[in-house]
């Protein structure tokens, strides 16, 4: 009996000590995490426009536009972001990127949808770095009005252009 009292007793401590390294290791990634510098200076960001015949209203482009200002900076994919029409500084330039885009449908359903073509350009030079097509799902609803499906939407393509750029 006071055989397997102890070893019980050393799994225990084992154990113990394992968590201990396990809480450690991780509590050091995440400070390590916090001091990672930004890969971008500055994104400006441009209204979008919309394909031909699609018939957005102007509030649902404006709460996009607002939505993805907005969620940006949270991606921590650049130190800054501002509106159309912001200027950089030429040291800064070659490190920045515009963010244009263009809404190519909007379906409603059971799930609604919303596709856009956005394209990524180098500051400096207005190179295209990658162009990102994603279909950005929200929840059809009488409550939501084009205020509230823009401004999430807008959210959410904040977080695929983030999946683009780390991806790039």
């Amino acid at each position: 009996m006071k055989s397997s009292l102890r070893t019980y007793s050393a799994g225990m401590k084992r154990l113990t000590v394992f968590a201990s390294l396990l809480v450690a290791f991780l509590f050091a990634a995440s400070l390590a995490a916090q001091d990672v510098q930004l890969p971008l200076k500055t994104i400006e960001v441009k209204h979008f426009t919309q394909a031909d015949g699609l018939g957005l209203s102007q509030e649902f482009i404006d709460q996009f536009y607002e939505g993805l200002r907005a969620e940006l900076p949270k991606t921590k994919v650049a130190e800054q972001v501002f509106e159309e029409g912001g200027t950089v500084a030429d040291a800064d330039a070659a490190n920045s990127i515009v963010v244009e885009g263009k809404f190519l449908s909007k379906k409603s359903g059971f799930v609604g949808i919303v596709r856009a073509e956005i394209n990524l350009f180098r500051r400096s030079d207005h190179n295209l770095i990658k162009t990102i097509t994603p279909e950005i799902p929200y929840k059809p609803s009488p409550l939501n009005t084009d205020k509230t499906i823009g401004h999430s939407t807008g959210r959410r393509a904040a977080y695929e252009i983030q999946r683009a750029l780390k991806k790039k």
